[in-house]
C-alpha cells in the first residue's frame, strides 16, 4: 500500500506572522523575553508542546489567533521581541574583531544539544556543541555546523519497579521542529550521496538556524535508499559498530559533500570528537581533483583542521576492526593513488594494528588539537605520546582549551534581572571582563538569597509526589551513569549517609538523575543500586531519582540546588560543565579535583573531595574519597548552610563563586581561546597555502619539498658545542651568557633553538615548562656551523637545569612538532 503525507500548517493573522520567524530560530530558547512571549499565548499548551513554539503555533485553534490579533498588550510584546530578534541577527551580542569573516569555520559534531524539544543529543558532548554554536552566534563568528538528523533521536528513560533502565524512542517529527528542508530550484530535496559498502546512500539536508549560525543536518530517511540505509540516521548511539561506522561515513564524507553542494567553502574545519574524522577523506579527494597528490593534499588538509579530543576513557573512543573498514570503505583509496595499508596506518595506534582508531586518525590528520581542560591536556599528552615517540610529554602538540557554558541558556531569569540591575544592562556582552563581575558583591545578601530560595522551591514543586522541602540543604547529582563517574559512591557507608540525611535539626536531601548508555549494563546496574538503596533504606523522603535526565531537568537542577556533587575517578572526567552552570546560578561545587574543577577549585568557591594524590587500589581509593565526602559534608558544608536563617558566610561564598567562575568558564572565553589558539592559525595556513591560485599551489608544493628535505637530512643536525661564560658556577646577579654551536645542513632560519626550563609537577610526571628562544649570532657557511646565544638571569640562588632543544622553525613549518624532529 502506498501512502502520502499532507502537511497543513496553521494560518496566522498578518500582524502575528512574525511569530513564524521567531519559532523557526532556536534563538528564542535562550531569550527569556521570547520564552515569555510564547508562554503567554497559552501557558498550559506551551508546556505540553515540548515546549516547542513551532508545535504550539501548529496545534492551537484559530480562535486563539483571532483573540490575540486584537490584544494590544500581546502585540506590543511581540513587536518588542521581534525587534530584539532582528537586531540580534544583525549585530549579535558582541563582534569578534580579530577574525576575518571571510574565513568560514565548519564545525562537525555527532550530536547537538540545543533544547530539550530537539532530540539530537545524549548528554555533555551534545550540550557543549550546542553552547558552542550559540556563543559563535553571539560573537558573530562566521561558523557553519554539520551534524545528523535522527528521526527517533535519543531514548527517553523510564525505570521499572526493580530500578532497571528501559529505553523508549519517540519520533522526531520535522513538521514540528524549527528546521527547513534544503531544496533545489525545482523544489525537490537537495540530495548528496556517499558510497557505503558498495551501495550509494543518499541524504537530504535540513537547515536549523541557531541565532546567526546555520546547522545542516544530514538525513538518510529518503525514498531513494534501501530500507537498511534509510535507518542509518534513525537513532543516536543505538546499535553496534556496524551502524556507527555508517553514521560516521555519512557525517564526515557526506558532510563535506553537503557543504560543497551548498556552495559553502570553509577555511577551517573543527572536529568535535573523532566521529566526523572521515571528512578528511573527502577533503583530500577535493584537493586531488585540483591537481595535488595524496601527500600534498594531506598536508593542505591538516593545516586547516582542528580536533577536540574529549575523553581519556577507552570506551568513549571509537575504534573499528580493519576488516570492517575495508568492508564499508571498499577500494576508495585507489582514487588517491595509495594502498589501503597506507591509509589504515593513519588510524592505527603503535600498540594495536588490528583496529582503526578514529581519535588516532583525527590526531594524525589535524594540525591543531586540544583537550577540554588543563588537566585533560596533560592526561591527553600522556595517553597519546606514542604517536610522537621522539618528543617529551610536554612537547606533545595538544593544547588545553577548557570548556565553557553559554551563560544565557543556563542562567535563571531572576538572576538575569538582578545582573541587569547591579552589573548594568549589556553585561552579557562583557562576559570576559572580571571587573564587571566584581559588581556581584553589590547585590544585597537578602535579594540573592531570596532568588535562590525561590528557584529551589520551584525545582521541588515540579517533582511529582515529592516529600522534599525547600528549607533543607539540597544536593544535586546528575550525569551520565558511566562506571567511572561513581554514581553510587555516596551510598558507600549507608549508615553514615542516613545519619547525615535524617538529622532532624540539620536535614539534607539529595536529587539524583541520569541515564546510562543503552549498551552499558554496568551503568544500568549502578542506577539500579541507587534506586534500590533508596527503596530498601526507606530514604524516599530525602532522596529522589528523577527519570529521563535531559536539558529541561538539567536547567531546573543547576538553577535550584544548593550544592552540586561530582564524584568521578580522577583523572577520567575530561572536563564536565554541569558544575559551571550551577556556579553561575549561585550554587556551590563539591567535587573530586578533576576536569574543570581541578583548575577552578579554591576554598572560597566550594569544596573538594579528596586530593590530587593517586591511589591505585580501587577499594582504598573509593574508601578514601567516601570518607572525605562524608567528613566535608558533615563538618563543613552542613554547619555553614545552617549557621543562620540568612547564612551570611554561605551567601558570600555564592557571590565569590558567581563573580570568579562565571567569566572564567563562559563559552565566550572558550571561543576566544579557540580563536587565538586554533582558528586564527588554521585560517592563516589557509590563506598562505590553500589552492585558490597557481601561485599558492606552487608555494604548497615547495613547502612539501622542504618538509621532505627536513626529514631526510635531520639526523645531521647536531649540537657541537655548549659554553657558559664566564663559567657554570656564578654568584647571584652575575651576568651569564650561553653560546651554542650547531651543525646543520639547513638555512639558519629553518631552525628554532630554545632552552627549556622544567619545574617538576607530581601530577602524572608532567612538568610545567618555560621555553626561551636563543638568538642567532653568526654563521660559518663553509662548515654549516651556526652560533646562537642568550643571556641568563641569576636572581636567586638555585641549581637550574636547562634542556637545549632544536626543532624546525614553527613560522616556516607550522606542523613542526608533527614532524617529530627534535635535536637535543
Amino acid at each position: 500500500m502506498r501512502t502520502i503525507q499532507l502537511h497543513i500548517r496553521s494560518s496566522l493573522p498578518k500582524n502575528l506572522e512574525p511569530l513564524w520567524d521567531l519559532a523557526r530560530n532556536v534563538w528564542w530558547s535562550w531569550n527569556s523575553n521570547a520564552i515569555n512571549l510564547f508562554r503567554r499565548i497559552d501557558p498550559q499548551e506551551y508546556e505540553a508542546s515540548g515546549p516547542c513554539p513551532l508545535k504550539l503555533l501548529n496545534t492551537l485553534p484559530s480562535s486563539t489567533w483571532e483573540n490575540l490579533k486584537e490584544d494590544n498588550g500581546f502585540l506590543e510584546h511581540l513587536n518588542e521581541v521581534y525587534n530584539e530578534f532582528k537586531n540580534y541577527l544583525e549585530n549579535g551580542v558582541t563582534k569578534v574583531t580579530d577574525y576575518n569573516p571571510a574565513n568560514k569555520i565548519a564545525y562537525f559534531s555527532m550530536e547537538f544539544g540545543l533544547h530539550e524539544s530537539i532530540l539530537l543529543y545524549s548528554g555533555g558532548l551534545g550540550v557543549l556543541s550546542g553552547d558552542h554554536l550559540k556563543t559563535a552566534s553571539d560573537l558573530c563568528l562566521p561558523l557553519v555546523a554539520v551534524g545528523l538528523f535522527y528521526s527517533e533521536g535519543y531514548f527517553r528513560q523510564n525505570l521499572n519497579s526493580d530500578g532497571w533502565q528501559n529505553e523508549n524512542y519517540d519520533p522526531n517529527d520535522p513538521f514540528y521542529l524549527p528546521m527547513q528542508l534544503v531544496t533545489e530550484s525545482t523544489n525537490k530535496p537537495l540530495l548528496i550521496d556517499v558510497n557505503i559498502a558498495g551501495e550509494t546512500v543518499y541524504s537530504q539536508i535540513w537547515k536549523l538556524n541557531v541565532g546567526r549560525i546555520p546547522l545542516f543536518l544530514l538525513d538518510t530517511n529518503v525514498r531513494e535508499n534501501s530500507y537498511e540505509s534509510r535507518n542509518i540516521t534513525s537513532r543516536l548511539y543505538s546499535g553496534g559498530q556496524e551502524l556507527r561506522i555508517q553514521q560516521e561515513i555519512v557525517l564526515g564524507v557526506g558532510g563535506i559533500k553537503a557543504l560543497q553542494k551548498l556552495n559553502i567553502s570553509p577555511a577551517v574545519y573543527h572536529l568535535n570528537e573523532g566521529h566526523s574524522a572521515f571528512l578528511t577523506l573527502e577533503r583530500i579527494s577535493q584537493f586531488i581533483k585540483k591537481g595535488l597528490n595524496w601527500q600534498e593534499a594531506l598536508i593542505a588538509t591538516k593545516g586547516t583542521q582542528i580536533f577536540t579530543v574529549h575523553t581519556p576513557v577507552p570506551a568513549g573512543n571509537d575504534a573499528f576492526p580493519i576488516q570492517m573498514l575495508s568492508k564499508y570503505l571498499g577500494n576508495i583509496f585507489e582514487k588517491y593513488g595509495i594502498s589501503d595499508e597506507e591509509f589504515y596506518n593513519l588510524g592505527r595506534s603503535p600498540d594495536n594494528h588490528s583496529e582503526f582508531s578514529m581519535p588516532v586518525f583525527a590526531l594524525r590528520t589535524s594540525g591543531h588539537r586540544n583537550g577540554v581542560s588543563q588537566l585533560h591536556k596533560k592526561v591527553s599528552k600522556k595517553i597519546w605520546k606514542p604517536l610522537w615517540p621522539t618528543l617529551t610529554e610536554n612537547e606533545i602538540p595538544i593544547n588545553g582549551i577548557t570548556n565553557g557554558v553559554h551563560t544565557r541558556t543556563w542562567l535563571c531569569n531572576e538572576l538575569v534581572e538582578l545582573f541587569d540591575f547591579y552589573l548594568g544592562k549589556g553585561w552579557d556582552a562583557k562576559l570576559n571582563e572580571p571587573n564587571i563581575w566584581k559588581r556581584v558583591e553589590n547585590i544585597p545578601n537578602s535579594e540573592l538569597w531570596n532568588v535562590h530560595l525561590n528557584r529551589k522551591s520551584r525545582l521541588i514543586s515540579t517533582i511529582p509526589k515529592s516529600e522534599l522541602s525547600a528549607e533543607y540543604l539540597t544536593i544535586g547529582f546528575a550525569r551520565r551513569f558511566a562506571s567511572y563517574k561513581r554514581g553510587h559512591l555516596i551510598f558507600r557507608n549507608i549508615d553514615r549517609l542516613k545519619k547525615i540525611l535524617l538529622n532532624s535539626e540539620k536535614p539534607v536531601q539529595l536529587i539524583i538523575s541520569g541515564k546510562a548508555h543503552p549498551a552499558d549494563n554496568l551503568g544500568k546496574e549502578i542506577i539500579q543500586k541507587v534506586v534500590k538503596s533508596i527503596q530498601n533504606e526507606k530514604l524516599s523522603s530525602r532522596i529522589i531519582f528523577l527519570e529521563n535526565y535531559d536539558m529541561h531537568i538539567a536547567q531546573k537542577l543547576v538553577r535550584g540546588v544548593d550544592v552540586w556533587l561530582n564524584t568521578p575517578i580522577r583523572p577520567l572526567e575530561a572536563s564536565g560543565t554541569s558544575g559551571i552552570k550551577v556556579a553561575l546560578n549561585g550554587g556551590l561545587n563539591f567535587s573530586i579535583l578533576d576536569g574543570w574543577w581541578d583548575e577552578a577549585f579554591d576554598p572560597d568557591l566550594g569544596w573538594s573531595i579528596g586530593n590530587r594524590e593517586e591511589v591505585l587500589n580501587e577499594n582504598n581509593r573509593d574508601d578514601r574519597d567516601a570518607v572525605s565526602l562524608y567528613d566535608t559534608l558533615e563538618y563543613e558544608i552542613i554547619p555553614l548552610y545552617y549557621s543562620s536563617k540568612i547564612p551570611t558566610e554561605w551567601i558570600e561564598k555564592m557571590k565569590k563563586s558567581i563573580s570568579v567562575l562565571t567569566p572564567k568558564f563562559s563559552a565566550h572565553r572558550m571561543l576566544a581561546d579557540y580563536i587565538s589558539k586554533s582558528y586564527l592559525p588554521a585560517a592563516k595556513f589557509h590563506e598562505n597555502w590553500s589552492i585558490h591560485s597557481d601561485g599558492q599551489i606552487e608555494s604548497l608544493k615547495k613547502h612539501i619539498n622542504n618538509v621532505q628535505f627536513l626529514k631526510e637530512k635531520w639526523k645531521e643536525v647536531q649540537i657541537t658545542r655548549t659554553e657558559l661564560k664566564p663559567s657554570d658556577t656564578v654568584i647571584v646577579g652575575e651576568n651569564v651568557s650561553l653560546q651554542l654551536e650547531i651543525h646543520s645542513p639547513f638555512p639558519e632560519n629553518w631552525l628554532e633553538v630554545s632552552l627549556v626550563l622544567e619545574n617538576s609537577d607530581n601530577m602524572y610526571g608532567i612538568s610545567d615548562r618555560k621555553d626561551v628562544n636563543l638568538v642567532f649570532v653568526e654563521t660559518d657557511p663553509t662548515h654549516n656551523q651556526f652560533i646562537y646565544a642568550i643571556d641568563l638571569e641569576t636572581k636567586n640562588p638555585e641549581i637550574r637545569t636547562y634542556t637545549i632543544r632544536v626543532c624546525p622553525n614553527p613560522i616556516i613549518f607550522p606542523e613542526h612538532l608533527d614532524l617529530d624532529l627534535v635535536a637535543r
